[in-house]
């Protein structure tokens, strides 16, 4: 075979799927390192299984432990040492190396391989004590060197002990990028201590679960001293935060305890639909007019995980995100994005009305918009945008030649726009069918068309003069989609000049 040099084999390496390359990994040396790095890139450890070990003991090998991009880490493996200690009758265990117990691990996997009967007692014989596990667990994570996304998940588990606090520190190298925290709150004092530090972190998820904390005192008292420090100490570098409570909860002593991040540019709030909600929303507005300079993106979401109730209070949601929002102005906001079936259209709606002045990039999805709600939304637009919408993302909506007329005329500086559709109509005053590949005979010129028969027919009629250059159309939930798709897009292309790309 000629020999290549390596640019060539990377880039044909681009254009294999990712099962096709782990089979050429014998070829050459460059087939190599990429199927390598394709099968460490994203590891997972959760429960103490044959497969964790075996990964333990490669991650040993630095040749190998650079390969690791992603991590994602659920303790339950700690949760099952900690039931075995409970249980252990013996006694006192001598301390071993660490090279002891991945020599043990080593043996445990051949034995399995000759000795198939009793995989869990010679597992359970291997690890015996917390521990173990947990020093195991921390010299890998030590020895990864290049994780920039790490995904922790540290709830529905037994209340933890300072033993666990270096799971965070060790692998928060100068790589790490984004820093995703899923944790119990009675949990966050001994993840998050005054020396939490992560350098260069850009990106962080907070997910709080907070139903074992019953003392107000107690909750107001973590939220102020160990969470609000933590994500303070991001101060130079953090450009996204994502804030979501499990259930609803009174956050607010969190958000006005967090000092100014000028780095700030994107907020992510996910809000519960019951009652409390996120607490005073006071606390939100107080958060949001801090970082009115740096905030360009704006991400609104409403949730329903847990809580007493299960009950959607959506007049009290509707009152609580207009509180939140009063008085707040964000000059610098350029996108707002608002998705969730649980979000009201109305609440959308007021939201829209209080930043629309400034925003260049709208995403409106979840709930049924019909084509007056549509109208009402462009109208927003049309009388508040100072510098002119370039991008807009609505749905769920019934697409129609009418619809399309309307966001021409209202929106023209649009230069990209994705429509997620649950109807194809004919005309906007039609009723909306699923099946819209059904014949109908609602006109002696069109009997025996389907709707989308129909709306093919309408769109042929019209042309556009519009900027616009991307349309997406997302409608896989319609039958025969992949039937109609090409006549749509020919449809649309031929309407609208200006377009280059068509999804």
């Amino acid at each position: 075979m000629s020999t290549f040099p390596h640019e060539i084999w990377l880039h044909i390496a681009h254009f294999l799927p990712a099962l096709v390359i782990q089979d050429l990994m014998a070829l050459n040396s460059t087939f190599f390192d990429i199927a390598m790095d394709y099968r460490y890139r994203q590891m997972s450890f959760a429960y103490l299984d044959n497969r964790m070990l075996r990964s333990l003991s490669r991650l040993k090998d630095p040749a190998v432990a650079k390969r690791v991009r992603i991590l994602h880490v659920y303790p339950g493996f700690v949760k099952e040492a900690l039931d075995r200690d409970k249980l252990d009758s013996e006694g006192p265990i001598l301390r071993r190396s660490l090279r002891d117990k991945l020599a043990d691990i080593a043996n445990l996997l051949l034995e399995q391989k000759m000795f198939t009967k009793h995989p869990r007692i010679r597992l359970i014989r291997t690890l015996k004590r917390t521990e173990d596990v947990v020093q195991i667990m921390l010299e890998v994570l030590s020895g990864l060197p290049n994780v920039t996304d790490y995904y922790v998940t540290w709830c529905g588990m037994p209340s933890i002990t300072a033993t666990a606090v270096p799971f965070l520190s060790t692998v928060f190298q100068g790589s790490l990028q984004k820093l995703s925290l899923e944790l119990s709150l009675e949990n966050v004092r001994n993840l998050l201590t005054p020396s939490f530090k992560a350098q260069n972190l850009q990106e962080l998820a907070l997910t709080i679960h907070s139903e074992n904390i019953t003392s107000i005192w107690e909750r107001d008292d973590i939220l102020r001293t160990h969470l609000a420090p933590a994500i303070s100490s991001l101060r130079t570098s953090l450009k996204v935060l994502t804030i979501q409570s499990w259930e609803p909860a009174d956050l607010s002593p969190m958000l006005r305890a967090i000092t100014r991040l000028p780095a700030l540019e994107q907020l992510i709030i996910a809000i519960p639909v019951e009652s409390t909600h996120l607490g005073d929303p006071e606390g939100l507005a107080e958060f949001l007019t801090a970082h009115r300079f740096s905030l360009r993106i704006l991400r609104l979401r409403a949730t329903q995980y847990g809580g007493p109730g299960m009950t959607p209070d959506l007049i009290s949601f509707d009152n609580w995100v207009r509180s939140a929002i009063s008085g707040v102005i964000l000059p610098k906001l350029r996108v707002l994005d608002i998705s969730s079936n649980l979000f009201p259209t109305y609440t959308s709606i007021v939201c829209l009305q209080h930043f629309a002045a400034t925003i260049t990039s709208l995403s409106l999805t979840g709930c049924y918009r019909t084509y007056d709600d549509v109208e009402e939304i462009l109208s927003v637009l049309g009388s508040g945008s100072n510098e002119g919408l370039s991008r807009l993302r609505i749905g769920l909506i019934a697409l129609s030649p009418q619809l399309v007329d309307l966001i021409s005329a209202k929106l023209p500086g649009l230069t990209c726009l994705e429509l997620v559709v649950k109807y194809i109509l004919p005309h906007a005053s039609d009723s909306p069918e699923l099946s819209w590949t059904k014949k109908t005979t609602h006109h002696a010129d069109g009997e025996g068309l389907t709707q989308a028969d129909r709306f093919l027919s309408e769109m042929e009629k019209r042309s556009y003069s519009w900027p616009l250059q991307c349309l997406s159309i997302l409608a896989d939930s319609l039958p025969h989609r992949h039937h109609y798709e090409g006549s749509i897009e020919q449809a649309f292309r031929r309407s609208i000049p200006s377009l280059k790309k068509f999804v």
